[in-house]
């Protein structure tokens, strides 16, 4: 009776480990119901899809800017150098951090800029603290007017005057 039942599970076990095999050699990896992938075809789509990115930033920045100075700095920070004299007005959610040299916000309306670092709102003429989280809340007019030589970190759109 035992060997029975030994002969049984060998011949279950034997029947379920050619089910298997026969199972994974049909499915092809690459497949749609098995997907793979090289990381270098990953890399090559997202390198191709960047490209479209940056030549339509580009085509609509040229298109619809009436000034040469609009410059897009995209999702990292940029050093941006300003001149004693000009002014560096950001976009709608742009953000800026004085790293050096000195200046005053310039600020059209009632609101002022977003100070992040310390939660307070920078307002007309108020001299700005260096490396202080600067966040332009929109597209109306405001920004920094440099009275020495300054360096900024910009992320976002920006335009200098």
């Amino acid at each position: 009776m035992k060997q029975k039942i030994l002969v049984g599970i060998q011949i279950f076990l034997a029947t379920f480990i050619v089910a298997t095999g026969i199972a994974f050699a049909n499915s092809q990896a690459g497949s749609s119901e098995d997907p793979l992938v090289a990381k270098s075809y990953v890399d090559d789509k997202i390198n191709q899809v960047l490209e479209v990115i940056n030549s339509t930033i580009g085509t609509e920045n040229t298109s619809n800017s009436t000034s040469t100075n609009v410059q897009i700095s995209g999702n990292s920070f940029k050093p941006v150098l300003v001149e004693v004299g000009q002014t560096i007005y950001g976009k709608e959610g742009t953000e800026l951090i004085l790293r050096s040299g000195k200046g005053n916000a310039v600020v059209p309306g009632a609101e002022g800029i977003a100070n992040i670092t310390n939660g307070l709102e920078v307002k007309d003429k108020n001299t700005i603290n260096k490396n202080q989280l600067l966040i332009i809340p929109r597209e109306d007019g405001r920004g920094i007017k440099v009275t020495e030589k300054a360096w900024f970190l910009v992320k976002g759109d920006y335009e200098i005057k």
